[in-house]
């Protein structure tokens, strides 16, 4: 009985000392997927993840910028040294979802090069073999450096 209260203890800390995005959703919707593909490009710089967690067309064209840091800065036109991404829960619907497809908005928070840096960005999700994927990531329409 002695060796199992310690072992039990030492699994317990294990397992929480795996780098998990910290996330204010609930696994499986599109709101967690959005959460960890973006948690794949900023914090883990893992563009193979990002694109597992994309459509087809999506994942291409992701893989034409080559690392994670070029598609985001480059295609997503944001950077980041290290960020927090959270839902936008500011407004009643925290997505909009029809049958497959789901628009989630994100709030990103971090750190370029010793500054704050704060972006809003809405994420078309589709749902295609039971399974969540990003379909496109749609700039913010109020922001400085949106292209339109």
């Amino acid at each position: 009985m002695k060796l199992i209260l310690p072992l039990i203890l030492s699994l317990l800390l294990l397992g929480a000392c795996g780098e998990r995005p910290k996330s204010n959703v609930h696994w499986g919707t599109p709101e967690h997927i959005a959460t960890e593909f973006f948690h794949a490009l900023y914090n883990e710089k893992d563009l193979d993840k990002a694109k597992s967690l994309s459509t087809e067309e999506f994942a291409a064209l992701l893989a034409s910028y080559v690392t994670a840091r070029q598609a985001a800065r480059t295609l997503l036109n944001m950077s980041y040294d290290e960020v927090t991404i959270e839902v936008n829960r500011s407004g009643q619907n925290l997505r909009q979802q029809y049958d497959n497809d789901a628009d989630v908005t994100l709030v990103f928070s971090g750190q370029l090069d010793g500054r704050q840096v704060d972006n809003l960005r809405t994420v078309s999700m589709v749902k295609q073999s039971g399974k969540w994927l990003v379909k496109t990531v749609k700039n913010d329409r109020f922001s400085n450096t949106a292209t339109f």
